[in-house]
């Protein structure tokens, strides 16, 4: 039987058949770049609605050059996702308003770590995509001591047990996100690719390298590899020139005598930044 296409039937046909040439880049060399698409491995029971609905989360930025993303130390931890266009989508780990708060803490068997009371079930990953395909995926962490940035691949729904998630798919999503996600007065620390987060033939091979590094040596804590270095601080900007030839026209002002009899301020001993930990906690967000 033939059917005919009503002229919105028709526009929606039509719609579909050229949607893939919208989204301006290859998915071939997307896959390449940022590993292939799928699913994610696990949903919370939280996450989704009554009707199966994975919720977005309400904070989420969909960072591009004309839209940079923005980052906050005070709204730190955040998520980030490589989606299927190869836009980079980050997220705050807020509250779910579907999760339960622990008033009293709990155990988790799964790393053996206690958590303290008041935790909260945040949107995860999955919340970047409403639950859909995703690439390689990771965290952006705050350190304070070194007031840096750093991001890594710690996601258990988009990242851990793929086959296809390498470092240098880490370092072309670190890259993208460098260059579309701003990150206001801090700067980018190093890039952490986690070993429990590799395929395994990768992290068998990176756990006998001699650069592999722990967050815990003694211990030997989350193995990592250094994928990418911090980047070099942004200098601040010089003053303007004519301000510059305005001050040196001007003659030079005694100071009080009060202040030239002030002793000479002893040098601060600044404590010795500690490296940043590759990844918050073991909970594969």
């Amino acid at each position: 039987m033939r059917m005919s296409l009503t002229p919105s039937l028709l526009r929606t046909a039509l719609v579909c058949t050229f949607l893939p040439a919208f989204g301006g880049q290859d998915p071939d060399l997307l896959d390449k770049q940022y590993g292939t698409l799928q699913q994610p491995a696990y949903i919370k029971h939280y996450e989704a609605d009554k009707g199966g609905k994975v919720l977005l989360n309400p904070y989420l930025q969909v960072a591009t050059k004309d839209h940079p993303g923005i980052l906050n130390p005070k709204h730190a931890p955040y998520n980030w996702v490589i989606d299927a266009e190869g836009r980079v989508g980050i997220i705050q780990e807020a509250a779910h308003p579907l999760g339960r708060t622990y008033e009293k803490g709990f155990y988790r068997p799964e790393d053996k770590s206690k958590r303290k009371p008041g935790t909260t079930e945040n949107y995860g990953h999955v919340s970047a995509l409403a639950g859909g395909m995703g690439r390689i995926s990771g965290e952006i962490l705050y350190d304070k001591g070194t007031n840096t940035f750093t991001v890594n691949n710690k996601s258990g729904r988009y990242s851990k047990n793929n086959a296809d998630r390498t470092p240098e798919q880490l370092v072309n999503a670190a890259a993208l996100i460098r260059e579309v996600v701003d990150p206001g007065s801090a700067t980018w620390g190093p890039v952490f690719y986690l070993l429990e987060y590799a395929p395994e033939d990768i992290r068998e091979e990176s756990l006998k390298r001699p650069d592999v590094a722990y967050d815990d040596a003694a211990k030997k804590s989350r193995p990592h590899l250094i994928v990418m270095p911090a980047a070099p601080a942004t200098p601040k900007a010089a003053k303007p020139a004519a301000k510059v030839e305005e001050a040196e026209a001007k003659p030079a002002v005694a100071a009080p005598k009060a202040q030239a009899r002030a002793p000479k301020a002893e040098p601060v001993k600044g404590k010795k930044a500690k490296k940043p930990k590759a990844a918050n906690n073991d909970d594969p967000s």
